[in-house]
């Protein structure tokens, strides 16, 4: 059930995380009759072009956080990513929890940014090309790593961590007071879900070094990165943002990468290597994943 909710509504009700000045709520039977462009389709998400200029994000699989973390990135830094009109969770619908994961949708109207995603348009770009959009990306993230950290793990105004390592594979989310009680929960689920003795080699990998608390993207692939005329025009999907240790960020980005092409060359410009803690973050996810 949606954050929003303390109880079950007995009918669908729109219930608005927030609303833009000047905007007014567009209800899912709106949106259906502007006859959507459909974009992309993932587990639990849809994408929809509405208009020129709206886009909306939808599903069982969206979350209500990813608007959240989006506010606090526009507010906090220049960095260029849509600008989020209205965030709402619709429900309860009158469907089977087993099929489709939840009783409730999540509706994220934003804005639609003209441009191709890398993971489409990379291989069209020349070197320099390639490196003015590297520079680009390196000057974001130094901005996003740069704002003053809280004393806490996850996502913003200290709601839980919202990273798929720990989606599926427990129910202990935080927010988490400091890195080790992240790291125990880590290593804690780890065991419960491994088989042998594996508890003291885990448990002395993870907590082998220490680090800060930076603010996170989290899913810093291609696909993410919307490019028009050789320059970053938004970085998008903000729903495995929060506060992490520095090394998430490149863990996560090196996690997801298969070296196809060039592009894993020109991300170690952009983010700071933590090369020993990526192979324990691969590690961790063969078991939590």
């Amino acid at each position: 059930m949606p954050e929003l909710y303390n109880s079950m509504p007995s009918s669908p009700q729109i219930n608005v995380l927030y609303l833009a000045p000047g905007q007014e709520i567009i209800s899912p039977e709106q949106l259906w009759a502007s006859n959507p462009e459909r974009l992309a389709t993932g587990t639990g998400t849809q994408l929809a072009k509405m208009s020129p200029s709206i886009l909306v994000k939808y599903g069982t699989h969206v979350s209500l956080i990813e608007a959240k973390n989006m506010l606090y990135v526009a507010e906090k830094t220049s960095i260029p990513i849509p600008k989020l009109f209205a965030a709402y969770a619709y429900g309860p619908l009158d469907r089977d929890v087993d099929d489709f994961g939840s009783v409730y949708d999540t509706y994220l109207f934003m804005e639609f940014i003209e441009g191709e995603d890398l993971g489409k348009s990379w291989a069209k770009y020349t070197s320099a090309e390639k490196q003015m959009i590297s520079t680009d990306l390196k000057k974001h993230m130094t901005e996003l790593r740069s704002l003053p950290a809280p004393n806490y793990i996850g996502s913003v105004h200290e709601g839980p961590v919202t990273d798929i390592m720990l989606e599926w594979s427990t129910t202990i989310r935080g927010p988490f007071k400091s890195e080790q009680d992240f790291n125990k929960t880590i290593v804690d689920t780890f065991i419960t879900k491994s088989k042998g003795q594996i508890g003291p080699y885990i448990r002395g990998m993870v907590n082998a070094y220490k680090h800060g608390i930076v603010f996170t993207h989290g899913d810093l692939r291609p696909d993410n990165i919307i490019a028009k005329n050789g320059r970053v025009a938004a970085i998008i999907d903000w729903q495995m943002s929060g506060w992490y240790p520095d090394y998430w960020e490149f863990a996560k980005a090196f996690y997801i990468e298969h070296f196809t092409n060039d592009w894993a060359s020109y991300l170690l410009g952009v983010l700071t290597p933590y090369y020993g803690e990526q192979l324990m973050y691969d590690r961790l996810m063969s078991v939590l994943w």
